[in-house]
């Protein structure tokens, strides 16, 4: 989702939000095939990716941090995870920050799941994400990361450092969610990850690739549910993709996709440009709700076609005392072709509004993020 900019007063915020719709307006009504992503077409843009503080808090009724990554230890075993930190509206009183992590085992098939409750309002002066409690942490600029996490027996402390530079959605790094809103949402593709596991007692370094994303935005009170894809090819290239749908009838809402080639350029993908599709469910046995399950991912006027197969089937995230909703979140395998040549790779896949609670709890936030959790 599951990403974006700058401190930036509400005011200016808006006159700038207002700037980039009229240019993304313009860009979605030429419709048809990908389009190249010119930056310096998108000047109004530039302030929101390449500057540091793009990194923090900002003055929104929504905003999260969001990474993903596979991991090797030095025994050749594999972990996934996925790590955010979400921040509701502050009206000067202490608001809850959420803060939420899973862990997949691909060796023992052990999926957990964790989170963390920050009362009080995120530093609006800071550089960029800077959170801890009760041992986590999630700290970054843009330049360096340090995420830390404790599940049951397991902890992990990681160092990011991105590969490459942001890439902004939509070519102006503000995406339409229909009826709800809009959001900035921005994402860096690619990082190394180098840092530890410890696993009863016992501390392994691991290596590995992460994905991030941060988005924010003033949000209307649409309930909302989508499949949303991160994929990392071997060819280089990085895929986002999401469909949007209401959870009440899964009436499509918005759809959109970004592809960012091993040379760094980005192509826009409008919703007719992006499938994806399964023909497949997994049902939890904890909470009793239906999943799709292996996915096919299609960019038809890219000639590419991913099959997406779950690591682990059960990888759901339930039983939060904030997020009432359970939504389904775990790494993937991708084999498939583009252009007629055969590629591979691995990514994540979540999947919200599927859990009828959510409908029944209000409404959420957009992708690559969790719902909004309410005080206690």
């Amino acid at each position: 989702m599951l990403f974006i900019p700058i401190l930036i007063k509400l005011s200016h915020m808006k006159l700038l939000a207002l700037t980039l719709c009229a240019v993304l307006v313009l860009t979605i009504a030429c419709g048809g095939a990908a389009t190249p992503v010119d930056p310096a077409a998108n000047t109004a843009a530039q302030p929101l990716v390449f500057l540091p503080e793009d990194e923090a808090p900002h003055e929104a009724n929504i905003e999260w941090w969001y990474f993903n990554g596979l991991l090797t230890d030095d025994r050749g075993q594999e972990f996934s995870y996925h790590f955010v930190t979400f921040q509701g509206a502050s009206s000067g009183t202490a608001v809850p920050n959420l803060l939420q992590a899973s862990l997949g085992d691909h060796t023992t098939g052990e999926h957990l799941t964790g989170e963390q409750l920050l009362l009080g309002v995120l530093d609006p002066y800071a550089t960029g994400i800077d959170v801890s409690v009760n041992g986590w942490e999630m700290l970054g600029d843009g330049n360096f990361y340090s995420l830390e996490f404790d599940l049951n027996e397991y902890f992990l402390d990681l160092k990011a450092i991105p590969t490459r530079p942001p890439v902004l959605h939509q070519g102006v790094g503000l995406v339409s969610l229909g009826p709800a809103g809009d959001t900035y949402y921005y994402t860096r593709p690619r990082l190394d990850v180098t840092g530890t596991i410890t696993i009863a007692g016992e501390t392994r370094s691991v290596t590995g690739a992460a994905w991030m994303d941060h988005q924010w935005g003033d949000l209307e009170g649409q309930r909302l549910g989508w499949d949303w894809a991160s994929v990392q090819l071997d060819d280089g290239s990085d895929l986002m993709a999401v469909l949007v749908w209401d959870p009440s009838d899964r009436t499509p809402i918005a759809g959109y996709g970004t592809l960012v080639s091993a040379d760094g350029s980005a192509l826009f993908l409008p919703q007719d440009d992006v499938a994806i599709t399964s023909s497949k469910t997994w049902t939890s046995p904890a909470t009793g709700v239906t999943y799709p399950s292996g996915w096919l991912l299609s960019l038809p006027s890219l000639g590419l076609s991913l099959e997406l197969v779950p690591v682990l089937v059960d990888a759901e995230f339930s039983g939060s005392r904030y997020t009432p909703a359970a939504y389904w979140e775990g790494e993937v395998r991708a084999t498939g072709t583009s252009e007629g040549r055969t590629v591979n790779g691995r990514g994540f896949v979540e999947l919200v509004g599927y859990d009828p609670k959510q409908i029944q709890s209000g409404p959420a936030p957009s992708p690559g993020s969790k719902p909004r959790p309410d005080p206690e």
